[in-house]
C-alpha cells in the first residue's frame, strides 16, 4: 500500500487475501446452523447413546460379550463417546479429553503400544489413540453442567411435588382451576430463570454457541497476525526516528483492520460506518493489539525510544496502563473480545474536541452489535473467574481504555508538532486526524 494515496474504501471493499477470507468465512457460520449441523444438543446425544445401547441390545448375548476396546483391547460392552470401549478407558478419555496434549509427555516419542497391560504406563499415546479412533470430546459434560443440569431436574421435581400437595387440600372444583393456575407458573418458572443464566452466564458455563464462536475469533485472528513479522520493534537504535517507527507500526495497524474485516457483524455494516468506527476507536485499542501481538511483554528498547521521543512521564504512564493488562497474560483471548466490543464504541471519547462526534448511518445495530459481544465478553469473565473477580476485570478493561484515550490525547498532539507529520504512513495521518 502506497504511503501517498491511501484510500479507506479501497481497504473495506476488497481482501487482502482471498484464501484468508475464505478460511475465515468456514470459520463463521451462523451459530443456529452450527449447533444444528455439527454440535448435537445434549438431549441428541443422551437419545443417540440410548439408540446405540438399543441396537446393542438386539445383538446376541454371545456376540455382546466378544466386544473389544478399540483402545486398549479389553472387553467392552457398548458405545462410550461414539466409539466401543472399555470402562476403564471410557473413564480415562472423560478426565483427559479437555486437557492440553501439551501437558502430557511420551518417553518414547509418541509410539506407545496400548494395551490392557500398557494402558497405564502412557497418559500421552492412550489419549492420542483415543482421538485418533475419533471418540468425541465434544459429548463431554463439564462438572459444572451436569451440576446445573442435576439441580435443575431436582428444582423442578420439587416444584412439581409441592405443587401435588397443595391440590390435595382443595375441593376438586377448584384443584381444576388450580391446575390451570399452575401450568402457567411452571411454564413461567420453567423458561425463565434458564433464560436469564444463558443470557447474563452468570453460572460460570460456556454454552456450545458460545465456545465455538470464541473459538472463531481465536482462529480469525491467528489467521491474521501470523501472516507479518513484527519483530521491528526489537531493532531499534538510538538512531531511531519517531518517523520511522510510525511508519514501521503500519503492519500493526492494517493487520487489525483485517481482523475487524474478518468479524461477521463488522463486514455487515455499511463501508461507511466501518471507516468512522476505525477514525474513532482505533487509537484507543491499538495498544491492545500490540499487547497480545507481544506476548505481554515489554520492550525496554522501544521504551527507552518512545521516551526520547516524546518524554518519560508519558512512556511511564503508558506503561502501567498497559500492565494492568497483564493480569489476563493466560487468557489473551479476553482483550481479543476487548478488540471487538470497543471497535462497535459509538463517540465514545474522553477526550477534549466535541467535533470528534460522528454521524453514523446505521447507529442502532452499532448498539445491538457491541451488546451482543459485550454480553460475551461478560459469560467469559464468568467463566474464567467468580462473579466479583469478573466485576472487577471488566472494570479494569473499561477504566484502562478510558485511561488509553487521555493518553493519546498527548500523543496526538506530539504528533501534529512534529515537523515529519506529513510523512507519516498515509493511514496514520488519517487514524490520528493529522489531514
Amino acid at each position: 500500500m502506497s504511503s501517498s494515496s491511501f484510500d479507506f474504501d479501497n481497504l473495506f471493499s476488497l481482501c487482502d487475501d482471498i484464501n484468508l477470507q475464505n478460511k475465515c468465512d468456514q470459520y463463521f457460520i451462523l451459530h443456529d446452523n452450527i449447533m444444528e449441523e455439527i454440535m448435537p444438543s445434549l438431549s441428541q446425544i443422551d437419545q443417540y447413546q440410548l439408540q446405540t445401547l438399543s441396537n446393542n441390545n438386539s445383538i446376541q448375548k454371545s456376540q455382546r460379550l466378544n466386544l473389544e476396546c478399540r483402545v486398549c483391547g479389553a472387553s467392552a460392552r457398548g458405545y462410550n463417546f461414539d466409539q466401543i470401549t472399555c470402562e476403564s478407558c471410557k473413564a480415562f478419555f472423560r478426565r483427559n479429553a479437555l486437557r492440553d496434549m501439551s501437558q502430557l509427555k511420551c518417553r518414547y516419542y509418541g509410539h506407545c503400544v496400548i494395551t490392557i497391560g500398557t494402558r497405564r504406563q502412557c497418559g500421552y499415546c492412550r489419549l492420542k489413540k483415543c482421538f485418533d479412533i475419533k471418540m468425541r470430546k465434544d459429548w463431554i459434560r463439564t462438572d459444572e453442567e451436569k451440576k446445573t443440569r442435576y439441580l435443575r431436574r431436582l428444582t423442578k421435581e420439587q416444584k412439581k411435588t409441592n405443587d401435588q400437595q397443595s391440590l390435595i387440600t382443595l375441593p376438586i372444583n377448584l384443584q381444576k382451576k388450580k391446575h390451570l393456575m399452575l401450568t402457567s407458573k411452571n411454564r413461567e418458572f420453567v423458561v425463565k430463570p434458564i433464560y436469564k443464566m444463558s443470557h447474563f452466564g452468570c453460572n460460570h458455563i460456556l454454552h456450545d454457541a458460545d465456545r465455538i464462536l470464541l473459538n472463531n475469533i481465536n482462529n480469525a485472528y491467528q489467521l491474521v497476525i501470523n501472516k507479518n513479522d513484527y519483530s521491528y520493534i526489537y531493532k531499534y537504535t538510538s538512531s531511531t526516528s519517531l518517523l520511522q517507527f510510525m511508519n514501521d507500526d503500519i503492519i500493526m495497524y492494517e493487520s487489525l483492520i483485517n481482523f475487524f474485516k474478518l468479524i461477521p457483524e463488522f463486514k455487515q455494516l455499511d463501508i461507511h460506518d466501518q471507516i468512522i468506527l476505525i477514525k474513532s476507536n482505533f487509537i484507543n485499542i491499538i495498544h491492545l493489539h500490540h499487547t497480545i501481538i507481544h506476548n505481554f511483554q515489554d520492550c525496554s528498547n522501544l521504551g527507552k525510544r518512545i521516551s526520547e521521543w516524546i518524554g518519560k512521564d508519558f512512556h511511564d504512564q503508558m506503561l502501567r496502563t498497559r500492565q494492568y493488562f497483564y493480569r489476563f497474560m493466560n487468557y489473551p483471548l479476553l482483550l481479543k473480545l476487548t478488540l471487538i466490543v470497543f471497535i462497535f464504541s459509538v463517540n465514545l471519547s474522553a477526550s477534549y474536541d466535541d467535533n470528534q462526534f460522528y454521524e453514523y448511518k446505521n447507529q442502532k445495530i452499532l448498539y445491538e452489535f457491541q451488546n451482543f459481544y459485550t454480553t460475551i465478553l461478560w459469560r467469559y469473565l464468568n467463566y474464567l473467574f467468580d462473579e466479583k473477580q469478573a466485576i472487577q476485570a471488566m472494570e479494569i478493561i473499561v477504566l484502562q481504555i478510558l485511561r488509553y484515550q487521555l493518553l493519546v490525547v498527548t500523543l496526538e498532539n506530539y504528533l501534529r508538532q512534529n515537523p515529519d507529520c506529513h510523512k507519516f504512513h498515509s493511514l496514520i495521518q488519517s487514524i490520528f486526524g493529522l489531514t
